[in-house]
């Protein structure tokens, strides 16, 4: 017979074995179950399996430690899964209390009654994973809400950097030639080397890398909005475009590794390979920025979504990101504080690849506290119906004219 429950398990916990085989052959058909003769067992086996069980129900009398202390304790671990107290009638008063104060979701008295235990699992165990259901469809939702704005933004950064590359990159030559003239310029003028060579030197090195500052700027605004340019390509392997671009980053710092993960199953797909490579490259570079003092890079690949998407997941070993700043990397006008120099182009090019490939991409701590950025691809792009306008829109910028901002605003009010 197969259970009415197999996204989540029970987890019972009796320092009497009987009962504990007695509650798996009653209700192994309602859901997995798990069980555990000792409060150390059971809080063992809710830590390796948390994100799988749904309910507890923990007998109040044991051995080392109460039903209470250890349901606190599993609450604290994760207060998700609904906590059942099985007690005897002396010792309802206390349940009760538990009950307002939030530690139990219900107690049940010995003896239990089969019939009515089973009832009031099945009720509980709906109650949980239509609640898990309704946070993940917020979450969902928010994430989907999240990757609009964020497109909307680039839209809009597309629209203004299309208006004034031209105009930009016009002054910027007038000073790169005036920039490249001026050594010969001195030279000629005071017949010599002028007589504070080391401000002239380092002067001269600083602005002539705030023009490349500046040109690599414009040239990931515009070039990282554009998607029509796109040129989708059958056959493409992901491990092989990410192992390849850490070749390329990591060539002259030997004091960091990179590792590739298990690539196994991992088939190809499609996608546009220059653009694939670019991200590559870009997510090497911003990593190696937290490793000043070397360490390792380790790139994982996993098949997600019922096989539909590759998911990859970049770690490094560098030092943390601020958790505050985490939902921000991909914004390319913010700062960050160990990098206040540079500005976020790279990674918001990174956002709009995976963006234009119909993915997703975003920034997090890892379990044992490391940096990780994440990004899903689908093995063949889909078009979806939610993001169609922002692609769209998107699409546009890159055919407006530089030098007539009209076009940009008519698109904005379409």
């Amino acid at each position: 017979m197969s259970k009415q429950f197999t996204d989540f398990g029970i987890l019972y916990i009796d320092d009497e074995v009987k009962s504990l085989k007695y509650f798996e052959a009653i209700f192994e058909d309602l859901a997995p179950i798990y069980s555990a003769s000792s409060p150390e067992e059971g809080f063992s086996i809710f830590q390796k399996n948390s994100d799988r069980i749904g309910i507890v129900v923990s007998d109040k009398r044991m051995p080392n430690e109460s039903g209470l202390e250890l349901l606190t304790r599993i609450r604290a671990f994760n207060p998700k899964p609904l906590r059942f107290l099985v007690t005897a009638f002396s010792d309802l008063d206390v349940a009760v209390d538990s009950l307002n104060d939030g530690l139990l979701y219900s107690y049940l008295t010995k003896p239990w009654d089969p019939y009515d235990l089973e009832n009031r699992l099945t009720k509980a165990m709906s109650h949980f994973t239509m609640a898990r259901e309704r946070e993940q469809l917020i979450q969902d939702k928010s994430e989907a809400f999240q990757q609009l704005m964020m497109a909307d933004k680039a839209a809009s950064i597309g629209i203004l950097s299309s208006g004034l590359n031209h105009h930009l990159r016009n002054a910027l030559t007038v000073m790169r030639t005036f920039y490249d003239l001026l050594p010969y310029q001195l030279e000629e003028e005071i017949n010599g080397e002028p007589k504070d060579t080391v401000f002239w030197r380092d002067y001269y090195i600083e602005v002539g890398g705030q023009i490349d500052r500046m040109t690599s700027i414009l040239t990931n605004l515009s070039e990282g909005t554009r998607v029509s340019g796109l040129k989708m390509r059958e056959g493409i392997y992901l491990p092989e475009v990410i192992e390849r671009a850490g070749a390329i980053v990591l060539e002259n710092s030997p004091q960091i590794s990179f590792e590739i993960g298990e690539v196994a199953g991992i088939p190809r797909i499609v996608g546009d390979p220059q653009k694939l490579a670019q991200m590559g490259r870009f997510l090497f570079e911003e990593t190696r920025t937290t490793l000043r003092k070397g360490g390792s890079i380790e790139v994982r690949f996993d098949m997600v979504d019922d096989g539909a998407s590759i998911e990859t997941t970049f770690i490094d070993s560098g030092e943390l990101i601020p958790e505050a700043d985490l939902e921000r990397l991909f914004d390319p006008f913010f700062v960050r504080q160990n990098k206040p120099e540079e500005l976020g182009t790279n990674l918001m090019a990174c956002y709009l690849t995976v963006y234009h490939h119909g993915g997703t991409i975003r920034a997090e701590r890892t379990d044992d506290g490391r940096n990780a950025v994440i990004f899903t691809l689908p093995v063949v792009p889909v078009e979806d119906l939610n993001t169609d306008h922002s692609r769209r829109l998107l699409g546009r910028i890159s055919d407006f004219s530089r030098h007539d901002l009209r076009p940009a605003v008519a698109a904005l009010t379409a």
